[in-house]
């Protein structure tokens, strides 16, 4: 038996543990990560090939808009996209396992075991003394000595061992509060799916099914595929293959754990079974030269074990968006229940239930109420079945374990434990996340630059008036707009009547309950406008706003099939254009408004009175998304474009610039745009002067360490990825601490 001693051991290779040990090692910890599979990343990884979704849920959907996790997620997906592309479902590189090594490789800190098994846990006292381990590829047998351990396991293996208090199964509706839970308590959980990947050849392929695929013409689902809540959608990748699906799901009524093997064997003959209806049924088109790459050799889980924390999130606290005060990380998926039987069962696939945008979580639900030294992230955290839900997905999963690892760093440093950290320092740590690009909605970063005075080439208005093509408002459209004075009087939209006579354009114009959201709740002002025979331009619609001040209006141009508004495929950031299906909503339930984020935007001009919202000033906010207001600086146009920080002199530590990865998508499919590629930084103090040209960027947060103490800095993009302005979040400028 080896013996191996860290501060932190992280147990569990998925994405949780990947930035619960990367945060931990950066912020000075000596960190083992265990992970009983050949490669990291988990339900991410080459192995399973599911795609990391989170708030953005879909991207179109979700009513925060700007909503993809940040920090060390954000990190790891921009390095994945740079280096592999964007690789769908199951068809992913060699390069983008490479990728998830390096991400661990990187950190000194960090010791990485893989095809390692923990398989014993020793505690003394409520606390968690060892893990025992066997390194199946090896034959090693180590064990494991830390302070802290974090099980990131999904199921929850280590914990269960250790005696943690865990849930499983839903919860009886009364427990919580719970309206989406069931009358009486139940073991059904979400269950498992086994993924797949097909490739286009350009010559003939054959399918020969094993002998054990189902012929699925032949089981009562049959009837229900290729519906709504089951259909066969195809990849739109240039190899133009079938990719999925997570429907094909089995197990959610027994135990998933237990009957793993027999859940599997189930989800092969499924998933071969439905690849050889769709190739040798005739029922498809063009699939000729479409062969089968890949099936998942390892279960896709969405659910098991839940620990119980000190505090157990539900339902209430997220439609509520509860305000946490030891909130440490986003979350934001819908509450995504799935059909109890999964493919055999007679309902739909699954329930989208509503979450109203992204809502904080809390440290409490991320350490174990009964075990002094755990600490866990992922599927596995403390909360309700319906809460699990939501904050299950990978992103929200990853954004959990970086809060654990800097939590776990910082109980270390002050020789604290994490129910002390939560009660004594829980703003230390929130202001250490926020530093490293963690999202917690509602918070900022204080800039604390004396005699600070920002200055900028002129900076771009409100405005999107390029006009690119036109759209039939056979739906109504809506448009938002960031009111940073107090209030508005009007706009100018592109309208054109293509009918022979004149029209009327109806509008309303709205007002949403919170920052993060592009919702409307709240019904301000309704008119509309007589629009001769012929016009094509723009039209004038008065707005009266008033007392709006830090937030955003939405304009909702209702339908007429004889008006077409001007549209732009030059998305401007903070101002997105929605398609609206119901026209006339219940506000006072803004889940009956229905709505879709539209990639193409309204256009306007001649916002009065001029809203002066892309600022340089905005770079120091502390905002690093849209929240309210855009807080970002634009630049009007791209030639001579310049920004200057001018303070008392200061040794700083370190200088962040923040840059606009587009956070309205989830899956990253292209290269942002907004994306500052090449720039120069000019760090300047005391008569001496640092000049640093940066090229080829394509990452959200780059960092610098200045030699000198600084009294200016000077920023000067030179080119991004086809934007035609430049775009910065942030300079967040650290003092060295003495």
């Amino acid at each position: 038996m080896e013996i191996k001693t860290y501060d932190f051991v992280v147990i569990g290779c998925g994405l949780s543990g990947m930035a619960a040990a990367v945060s931990s090692a950066r912020n000075g910890m000596k960190v083992a990560l265990i992970g009983n599979r050949p490669v990291p990343g988990g339900n991410a990884s080459v192995e399973i090939g599911i795609d990391v979704n989170g708030a953005c849920y879909n991207s179109l959907y979700s009513p925060s808009v700007y909503a993809r996790e940040t920090g060390l997620i954000e990190e790891l997906k921009q390095e994945i996209f740079h280096r592999a592309g964007y690789e769908p479902s199951l068809n992913k590189s060699a390069q983008y396992n490479a990728t998830m090594l390096d991400f661990l490789y990187d950190e000194e800190n960090l010791d990485l075991y893989l095809n390692t098994q923990a398989t014993d846990v020793s505690v003394k006292e409520n606390r968690i003394e060892y893990v025992d381990c066997i390194q199946l590829t090896s034959e090693r047998k180590i064990r494991f000595f830390a302070s802290t351990f974090a099980d990131c396991t999904g199921d929850g293996f280590v914990g269960a061992k250790a005696g943690a208090k865990f849930m499983s199964g839903s919860e009886g509706r009364a427990e919580y509060g719970e309206n989406l839970a069931p009358e009486q308590p139940s073991q059904i959980t979400n269950g498992c799916s086994l993924l797949f990947s097909t490739v286009r050849t350009g010559k003939e392929e054959k399918f020969i099914p094993p002998h054990f695929a189902y012929d699925i013409t032949k089981l009562d689902f049959f009837k229900d595929l290729g519906t709504k809540n089951r259909s066969f959608y195809q990849s739109k990748a240039e190899d133009g293959g079938f990719q999925g699906f997570w429907w094909v799901e089995y197990g959610g009524h027994i135990d998933c754990i237990k009957d793993s093997e027999k859940i599997t064997k189930e989800l092969q003959k499924l998933v071969y079974g439905i690849w050889d209806y769709i190739k040798n049924s005739g029922k498809f088109e063009d699939v000729w030269d479409a062969k089968l790459l890949s099936v998942g050799s390892v279960l896709g889980k969405r659910e098991s074990r839940r620990f119980v924390g000190e505090y157990v999130l539900n339902q209430k606290d997220i439609l509520d968006k509860k305000d946490f005060e030891d909130a440490c990380y986003v979350a934001g998926w819908p509450m995504d229940i799935h059909a109890d039987y999964g493919i055999y069962d007679d309902g739909p696939a699954t329930h989208w239930n509503y979450v109203p945008g992204m809502y904080n979580a809390p440290l409490s639900t991320l350490y174990s109420v009964n075990i002094e030294n755990l600490v866990f992230a992922g599927r596995n955290t403390s909360c309700t079945r319906v809460a699990n839900s939501s904050v299950r997905v990978m992103s929200t999963c990853a954004v959990g374990g970086q809060a654990i690892g800097t939590a776990v760093a910082l109980c270390k440093k002050y020789g604290c434990s994490l129910k002390e950290l939560r009660a004594e320092r829980v703003g230390e740590l929130q202001r250490l996340l926020l530093r490293n690009d963690q999202t917690i909605m509602g918070y900022k970063e204080e800039c604390r630059l004396k005699n600070l005075k920002i200055t900028s080439s002129k900076p771009k208005t409100l405005e999107n008036p390029n006009k690119t093509h036109t759209k039939l408002l056979e739906k109504a459209v809506m448009l938002s707009l960031p009111v940073k004075t107090e209030g508005l009087d009007s706009v100018e939209i592109g309208i054109k009547n293509t009918s022979n006579a004149g029209q009327v354009l109806e509008y309303a114009v709205l007002l949403g309950k919170y920052k993060e959201c592009y919702m409307p709740e709240k019904l301000l002002f309704e008119g509309n406008i007589s629009i001769e025979k012929g016009f094509d331009g723009y039209l004038t619609l008065p707005l009266n706003v008033k007392k709006i001040q830090g937030d955003k209006i939405f304009i909702i141009l209702r339908e007429n099939e004889n008006l077409e508004t001007y549209m732009t495929e030059e998305s401007l950031t903070g101002a997105p254009s929605f398609l609206v299906w119901n026209t006339q909503p219940n506000l006072h339930d803004s889940r009956i408004f229905g709505q879709k984020r539209l990639r193409e935007d309204v256009c306007f001009r001649n916002v009065t009175p001029c809203q002066d919202v892309f600022d340089a000033e905005n770079v120091t906010g502390g905002y690093n998304r849209p929240y309210g207001l855009p807080n970002l600086f634009i630049s009007k146009g791209k030639k001579d474009v310049f920004l200057t920080l001018e303070f008392d002199e200061t040794d700083l530590e370190e200088v962040q610039f923040v840059f606009n990865t587009d956070l309205a998508e989830d899956i990253i499919m292209q290269q942002a745009k907004t994306t500052v590629k090449d720039y120069i930084v000019v760090f300047e103090g005391k008569g001496q002067k640092q000049e640093i040209r940066v090229t080829d960027n394509y990452k959200r947060i780059n960092s610098f360490k200045p030699a000198f103490p600084v009294q200016k800095i000077t920023f000067l993009p030179l080119e991004n990825y086809g934007a035609e302005n430049f775009e910065l979040f942030g300079i967040k400028a650290y003092e060295r601490q003495k």
